[in-house]
């Protein structure tokens, strides 16, 4: 296990006190008013930060210079596990201005100026289902019925019905957007996506969303790649498959939650983004939301313009209870 600060040198390649030191020095020669060189920690003191070991927070001008250093990060953040550190909204120094430029490196320009869309997946009963209920003179506007409660039993005339799995990790992301930034949102089915193709947006939802599976049909090399299959007694089974050869699924203790970035048309539009919230198991969806909404700026800053794929662990009792499990980073923009 290491802080999330270790794990942010390490990919700057500060892995000595010495390197970090100098890089702590510049940072806060930079801030206002400067700090002189030499105000560094020592050794033993690095170290600790290091360790995950600390009890409270350093000096209060180590602070300033830390969140100099890291931007989007508070220092508790920074002090936290990597692996279960959810990202901090920058500080009351940034405002929202400060959440959209680091957001634009990680959703794409496009999503930043003309808006995030939203996309849930849209189902209605299958044809076997639906010419059964005539068969029988049950009316579809009678197949969903809101049982007890203090108005009695009611009927719903429901033409199409969405996961609530995948809803809830839509409502993690949405909630996050209109919080912390200005971006303009919309919600929109996947099919109504695929059917215009023309945005970039976050979609939610595994083998039955129809923007993921138009990514995975239309890529040569995807990054990784749903199995559905049926055993002989009729179980149906699904396992996320990576393009490193790593393979996933949920079991009665974990669900498994995907992140991905990609780019659907890294030729015509190289810098559109599509982001992939799925999952499996009843929480995996709802998972990869959390997930998304709370450590995208981790996700940012391992992959930086690459496209990739995050597997997530997500406890069976609960949406809140993420790790992450494996990060596959692919090519980076334009390569």
């Amino acid at each position: 296990m290491a802080t999330v600060l270790k794990m942010l040198l390490a990919e700057r390649h500060l892995k000595s006190h010495h390197d970090f030191l100098a890089a702590y020095d510049r940072c806060a020669a930079r801030l206002d008013p400067p700090i002189p060189p030499g105000h560094g920690p020592a050794k033993a003191q690095y170290y600790q930060w290091l360790s995950g070991r600390m009890i409270g927070l350093p000096r209060d001008y180590h602070c300033r210079v830390l969140e100099r250093m890291f931007p989007g990060w508070t220092v508790e953040g920074l002090f936290q596990m990597a692996n279960s550190a959810p990202v901090d909204i920058p500080s009351h120094e940034t405002g929202f201005s400060g959440v959209e430029a680091s957001l634009e490196a990680f959703l794409g320009a496009e999503m930043i100026t003309d808006g995030t869309t939203l996309v849930y997946s849209a189902f209605e009963l299958a044809r076997p289902a639906a010419q059964a209920l005539r068969a029988a003179g049950i009316g579809q506007q009678r197949v969903f019925q809101k049982h007890g409660g203090a108005f009695g039993n009611r009927y719903v005339d429901l033409p199409s019905v969405v996961a609530e799995n995948d809803l809830r990790g839509l409502l993690y992301v949405l909630s996050f957007l209109q919080r912390h930034t200005s971006i303009p949102v919309d919600v929109r089915s996947d099919r109504d996506l695929v059917a215009r193709r023309d945005r970039p947006c976050i979609s939610f939802g595994l083998t039955g969303n129809d923007c993921l599976r138009l990514y995975l049909d239309t890529v040569e090399r995807p990054l990784f790649t749903v199995r559905d299959s049926v055993a002989e007694d009729g179980f149906r089974s699904v396992q996320l498959r990576l393009a490193d050869g790593s393979g996933y699924d949920s079991d009665d203790d974990r669900n498994i939650g995907v992140v991905a970035r990609v780019r659907p048309s890294p030729d015509r539009h190289p810098g559109r983004y599509w982001m992939h919230c799925g999952g499996l198991g009843p929480r995996g969806t709802a998972g990869a939301g959390w997930y998304l909404a709370h450590s995208w700026g981790a996700l940012q800053q391992r992959a930086g313009d690459h496209d990739f794929v995050a597997v997530i662990g997500v406890d069976q009792y609960s949406d809140h209870t993420v790790s992450l499990e494996h990060l596959l980073i692919g090519p980076a923009s334009g390569e």
